[in-house]
């Protein structure tokens, strides 16, 4: 897997023989995760079908866990790769109460929210307890 994927590591909460599950930085959304295949493919149809059952399965799972933890009004999820040419899933957590609630993401301006490193941490711990239920 691409070293820069599994960078920071503080940020992962979840392993699986086909991907790994971490914290976006940028904690605008609260729960923002990202699930990312752990071998280079650019797209979801190049993937065997058992690699794929499993992909999918992984993001699913991660988004129980976060649905679980944080309690969203809705999870909004996306497969891109136009920036970053590797198969990874942006899972957002979305809420009524976010001043963008029934836009894509990736409109309008958002200030970046970094957490501290025990925040981080804390949120890891929760996802990775529900992972364990």
């Amino acid at each position: 897997m691409c070293k820069s994927l599994r960078e920071p590591q503080h940020l992962i909460f979840f392993e699986s023989r086909t991907s790994v599950g971490k914290l976006n930085p940028d904690q605008f959304f609260k729960g923002y995760s990202f699930v990312t295949l752990k071998y280079h493919e650019e797209e979801l149809y190049q993937l065997t079908d058992k690699n794929r059952k499993s992909f999918l399965e992984d993001m699913s799972r991660v988004a129980t866990a976060l649905a679980k933890t944080f309690n969203p009004d809705k999870m909004n999820y996306e497969l891109l790769g136009n920036g970053m040419p590797h198969l990874h899933w942006h899972l957002v957590p979305r809420y009524k109460t976010d001043p963008m609630w029934g836009r894509p993401i990736w409109t309008g301006s958002k200030r970046r929210k970094r957490l501290t490193r025990e925040d981080y941490e804390s949120l890891v711990k929760q996802l990775q307890s529900q992972l364990r239920d």
